[in-house]
């Protein structure tokens, strides 16, 4: 739950962003694609990939945590002293992986939110 608390305002904060550089009708038209005729067939593909991010953000973050989580308690079970250290700082690792991956995305999101056509 708190990946997708993370995710939620992430996806308001991009949509919030990308509104106020373009104006509601700028940002409206970016999704809807470069070409008038196919708007019919695109805007809805395009709200679709908005509202997958959400589930793409939260999905990534919970799965790694959980996988790290479920190897360590294997391990732990396998071998309770000694190794199991190693793969904790391993998932220690992984988590910094993760919170970066999951800020490169909200940065590449954003720039997409507010980018102008040429």
């Amino acid at each position: 739950m708190v990946t997708l608390g993370l995710a939620i305002p992430t996806f308001f904060y991009y949509n919030y962003q990308g509104i106020r550089a373009n104006g509601i009708l700028g940002y409206l038209k970016q999704t809807a694609g470069p070409i008038w005729w196919m708007a019919w067939l695109i805007f809805p593909i395009e709200t679709v990939s908005h509202l997958a991010r959400i589930l793409s953000l939260s999905v990534r973050l919970y799965a790694n945590m959980f996988a790290g989580d479920m190897l360590t308690l294997v391990i732990f079970s396998l071998c309770p002293v000694g190794f199991p250290l190693v793969f904790m700082g391993l998932h220690v690792i992984i988590s910094i992986i993760q919170a970066f991956v999951f800020m490169l995305l909200t940065m590449i999101y954003l720039s997409l939110a507010v980018s102008h056509e040429h």
